[in-house]
């Protein structure tokens, strides 16, 4: 089903793997003992990455070497499933499990003389593979405890994993221990997927706060100066974060963040309030969001002509109206409706005057005999003194007129509501709160479930619209989950962490650009078919 040739198959090869990254350098000193010890053994000792690409290769002899070299098994190329079928290295990614592949037992010919033992290597703290271990003879040399030799290998590696991780995770700790002696703030301390925090901290922020400092950890470079930042918490109070990067040898090994909480937002001049200060009149702390945040800000200053993208319901006049008002604030915002009854659409109306914002609602759906009255009004708008902001929202699959898009110099992308699920507690709330103002009760526990579960392709349009529709089956009281429509309760298994979504997205995408075959959507995905399979049922995708 890959479309594997069972008597030629093309392994290919890639020149960007990393052959001297970590996993690599904590193999090293297992492959170097198993070599000594197979010495007097036909035996190959071969360690791969999680795509199945060999990153190194230990032989006991020169005949050994010379066969191998003929099958192509050497570093650089791909022993993955979907290019070589069922063998050592790529059965062991797909079972996630050791694995025994005798003679015929593997898919191709030319491979059915030999006899591979295969084990993944998984993170440790992650659980996720990071490589797999193979030994590899003749099936004439095959013995049952190659497969004990492989296991045993795969775990050595991952105890070095551990400890090479541990010596991050110990530099992190001095800091943190450090700073928390000599502080009364909130600190809370980040490496790799490790996260330490105080009392005060574990106290203080719930996830979605936790989740947007451990996105300034993301973000962090050594080149960066260590600047005071400033963000919003989910209770609605300021803190005024201090950042104290932790570098091991030439990397950095994590972060800590120190957090002082004020009721007020904190002063600090433009060039250090960082992308992490929220908009006025919009919910979201996400990393996604709060990136369009700041890149719509900062367009917002410098006047600079923007494209907000974005799937329909994401909230993008409410971007583009919460940069009005925390940049323009005596400026009229004017909004035109591309796609509405009126054509042109109030070319006419528009006079220059300080703070002027404009929204171009919808312009990748402006009819085209529209084209130049509005391409000429956008021309005397930014000819303009004093300039205005011009702004046009589109789709996330629509274009702008070619006509036209040479008047914008900036864009954002307006991330959908199932990529940024940290911001569905405090979306739920401003909704509710902005369509029963003097309603106090919000969303009971299950009924939150619920709606984490929801994909939400109408995104935070349709989330207000489930809502509306929930108040009015229950008018007073907290919302419970059977208050709900009935779209919502016919939902996913589980919530997806925002990296699923995107790889559901991705999967759904080529399988409508391959017209439903399963077989071009993974080759255009990079999977074999049978993980393309097993995806989609995960991701519930029929």
């Amino acid at each position: 089903m890959a479309g594997v040739d069972i008597s030629a198959p093309e392994v290919p090869y890639a020149n960007d793997v990393d052959l001297r990254g970590k996993l690599v350098r904590c193999a090293s000193p297992v492959l170097d003992r198993l070599q000594e010890r197979l010495t007097d053994l036909p035996v190959t000792a071969a360690l791969t990455d999680e795509k199945g690409r060999l990153l190194d290769r230990r032989d006991t002899g020169q005949d050994l070497a010379r066969t191998w070299d003929r099958v192509y098994f050497a570093p650089g190329f791909s022993y993955a499933e979907a290019h070589a079928g069922t063998n050592g290295v790529g059965t062991a990614l797909e079972e996630g499990r050791p694995v025994f592949v005798m003679g015929p037992e593997h898919f191709t010919e030319r491979s059915s003389q030999f006899a591979c033992a295969g084990a993944p290597i998984r993170n440790p703290l992650t659980r996720r593979i990071e490589g797999v271990i193979n030994l590899s003879c003749l099936t004439e040399y095959a013995h049952p405890m190659m497969a004990v030799l492989a296991q045993e290998a795969a775990h050595d590696i991952e105890q070095l994993l551990l400890e090479d991780g541990s010596e991050r995770q110990r530099a992190v700790l001095g800091t943190f221990l450090a700073v928390s002696r000599r502080s009364s703030a909130a600190v809370m301390a980040v490496c790799g997927d490790s996260v330490m925090m105080n009392e005060r901290a574990s106290s203080l922020l719930t996830p979605a706060d936790q989740a947007l400092v451990r996105s300034m950890a993301t973000d962090l470079r050594l080149d960066d100066p260590s600047l005071p930042l400033q963000m919003s918490l989910v209770d609605g109070r300021w803190a005024r974060v201090h950042c104290h990067p932790v570098v091991r040898g030439t990397a950095l090994a994590g972060a800590v963040f120190e957090l002082q909480v004020t009721e007020a937002r904190p002063r600090l001049s433009p060039a250090r309030s960082g992308p992490a200060l929220a908009l006025p009149g919009v919910v979201g702390r996400s990393p996604l969001w709060l990136k369009a945040a700041a890149e719509a800000r900062d367009a917002a200053r410098r006047a600079e002509p923007l494209l907000l993208i974005g799937e329909a319901g994401t909230g993008k006049l409410a971007l583009a109206k919460g940069a009005h008002q925390d940049v323009r604030t005596a400026g009229r915002f004017l909004l035109i409706e591309c796609d509405g009854p009126e054509h042109p659409p109030l070319v006419d109306t528009v006079a220059p005057t300080p703070g002027l914002t404009v929204v171009l609602r919808h312009l990748d759906r402006l009819p085209a005999e529209h084209l130049p009255a509005v391409d000429s009004l956008l021309t005397d708008l930014l000819g303009a003194s004093p300039k205005p902001w011009v702004v046009a929202t589109v789709g996330a699959d629509g274009t702008v007129p070619t006509a036209l898009l040479h008047h914008f110099t900036a864009d954002a992308t307006v991330p959908p509501l199932r990529h940024r699920m940290d911001d569905l507690e405090a979306l739920v709330g401003a909704l509710m709160r902005r369509q029963a103002p003097g309603r106090r009760e919000s969303c009971s526990e299950d009924a939150m479930r619920v709606l984490a579960r929801n994909a939400w392709p109408g995104n935070v349009a349709e989330l207000r619209d489930v809502l509306a529709a929930a108040m009015r089956q229950r008018p007073a009281g907290v919302i419970r989950s059977e208050d709900l429509p009935a779209s919502c309760r016919t939902t996913s298994r589980r919530v997806l962490s925002p990296m699923e979504a995107l790889e559901r997205d991705a999967i759904v995408r080529a399988l409508a650009d391959a017209g439903g075959n399963k077989r071009v959507a993974a080759a255009a995905l990079g999977i074999s078919r049978s993980s393309l399979y097993r995806k989609m049922h995960t991701y519930g995708i029929v």
